[in-house]
Parts: structure tokens; C-alpha cells; sequence
């Protein structure tokens, strides 16, 4: 039985889903009732510094949204092509996000509208290594992602570096950026160094609005993101997704967050189908999946 109660605006849609007691991830069990710690350790290591091939600061992306019932059978699957990244012994990372965009939301309506060469503007937190970067993330009409970042010290003087940063990436003033939301989740974060390929696995997602008196929680499932250098569906997780007949869908966890958190203000309308899908995740009990080779 679900631990979380759902709390509906009038539009219908998710609004503020609250959890109570272990998550869902702790719960779920697998043919091998093996829990994800035990998981995780059968996979080969590497560090931050490791990777040479599967960095992927240009690349194109291939998402895919699953019930977290789904992740340790998943997994088990994936341990003999991919190894996990591992930070002072941990091979969970916790993120902290604080998105941008101007008072009318211009970023988040480039993405509603369907327009290419648009931007996300973040400051991404690294819980785990206290480091944090400035991020500008660009979706060109290639659709290919393109992402560039600064690292931050919090030092004084900082502000005009980041100015900097915004003006060359994005040909205008940060004056025009305020924060718009806050977000965090954990991260699995899988390579495959042979095909210059990383696999990432979000789970727990959180969001908060701008002033922070809105928290959304979703812990009914994940975000499996496949980047490459280019799309190939040679993939040891393509594969596995194809043989499951599971297909990639558009997600962008900052609009999706946006749409949770503002849909009396904004259009979400192209987002609807997403939104549709995370609340039945969010509201089933847990799925009994195993994954076919």
C-alpha cells in the first residue's frame, strides 16, 4: 500500500504529494529481494575523474520515465555493461538545483512551445563533494544538448563572473534571471566507456517554489537518462528498454517541475500526457516487472 497522499488541485493536476514513513524504494522487493545497496556493490567502480570517452558535455539525450518498483530489477540487467560512480564510498549521489528564468517564465515557454536553440540557467549543488557550478544548458536545432558551467567558490566578486558567464552563453544580461524554483533528487550514475555512453538513474525528486512555501515530493518513480555522443541504439540499455518494449518520452524535470508547482499561472497543456502518467506511478501500488534479455 502507497505511503503518500495526494492532494489535487482543481485542474486535476498532481499538486502536493506528501510521504510518509520509508519510501517506496525501500519497499519494493525483487525475485532476488536483494536491496539496492546490495545491488549497486555488484557493479565495477570508477571516479570522477576516471571517464575519458563518456563525459558528454555535447551530446544527445534519450529519457525514459519508470515506476521506481522498476530500478533494482533494472539494475541487476545493466551490472555486466556499465560501471557506477563512486564518491567516498558512496555510489548515491544527492543534487541540489536552483533553476532561472525571467518573471515571465521565458525559458520554461521556449520549452512548453517547442522551440529549439532554447536555454536552462541552474546553479547545481553537489551535495555529496560540496562543490557547486553555474550551468547553461542549450538545446539546439540539432537537438543536441550543449552544456557549459563555471565552478562556484561563494566568494566576494562572484556575481560579476557569473554575469560574465550568462552574457557569453546566452547573449543576455543575468539582471533578466531571478530563481524560479528548487529541486533536488539522488542519482545513480552508470558509464559505459567502451561506447562513450552514460546512463543516469534520478530518483526521489523534490521540488519548491520560489518562495519557498510550495514543496512537491515524487517518489513513485525514475528518470533513466541514456547520453551519448550520438544516438545509437546499440546501447546495452536501449536494448533492454527496446526487448521491454519501453520507449523514450520528452521529460524535462524543470518544466515538469514548473507545471507542478505554477499551473494556475502558466500553460501546461504540453506537459499534461507527463503529468498523467507520473500520478498513476505515484498512486499505484507497487508493479511486479522483471526485465527479459
Amino acid at each position: 500500500m502507497n505511503n503518500f497522499l495526494i492532494h489535487r488541485s482543481e485542474s486535476g493536476l498532481l499538486k502536493k504529494p506528501f510521504v510518509h514513513g520509508k519510501s517506496r524504494l525501500e519497499q519494493t522487493n525483487t525475485v532476488t529481494d536483494k536491496s539496492l545497496s546490495k545491488v549497486l556493490n555488484e557493479f565495477s567502480s570508477h571516479g570522477l575523474n576516471d571517464l575519458n570517452n563518456a563525459k558528454l558535455m555535447n551530446r544527445v539525450d534519450s529519457k525514459f520515465i519508470l515506476p521506481i518498483s522498476f530500478l533494482p530489477d533494472l539494475l541487476l540487467q545493466l551490472n555486466s555493461f556499465y560501471s557506477i560512480l563512486e564518491i567516498n564510498g558512496k555510489r548515491t549521489s544527492h543534487y541540489h538545483n536552483q533553476y532561472f528564468d525571467t518573471p515571465d517564465m521565458a525559458l520554461y515557454r521556449a520549452h512548453h512551445n517547442g522551440k529549439l536553440n532554447r536555454y536552462k540557467v541552474r546553479r547545481r549543488h553537489y551535495l555529496d563533494t560540496n562543490t557547486a557550478f553555474l550551468e547553461v544548458k542549450l538545446k539546439n536545432n540539432q537537438k543536441r544538448t550543449i552544456k557549459t558551467r563555471i565552478k562556484l567558490s561563494g566568494q566576494t566578486g562572484e556575481h560579476a563572473l557569473c554575469s560574465q558567464f550568462i552574457q557569453e552563453q546566452m547573449g543576455t544580461t543575468s539582471n533578466n534571471l531571478d530563481i524560479s524554483q528548487q529541486s533536488g533528487y539522488q542519482r545513480i550514475a552508470l558509464a559505459n566507456e567502451a561506447q562513450a555512453e552514460r546512463l543516469t538513474l534520478d530518483f526521489d525528486l523534490w521540488y519548491q517554489n520560489r518562495r519557498g512555501n510550495n514543496k512537491v515530493t515524487l517518489p513513485g518513480f525514475f528518470i533513466a537518462e541514456l547520453k551519448q555522443v550520438k544516438k545509437s541504439k546499440r546501447s546495452p540499455f536501449y536494448q533492454l528498454m527496446s526487448a521491454n518494449n519501453i520507449f523514450p518520452s520528452a521529460f524535462s524535470k524543470y518544466c515538469i517541475g514548473c507545471a507542478l508547482l505554477y499551473n494556475s499561472s502558466i500553460k501546461t497543456n504540453r506537459f499534461k500526457p507527463i503529468l498523467s502518467q507520473l500520478e498513476k506511478y505515484n498512486q499505484n501500488q507497487a508493479i511486479s516487472f522483471h526485465f527479459i534479455l
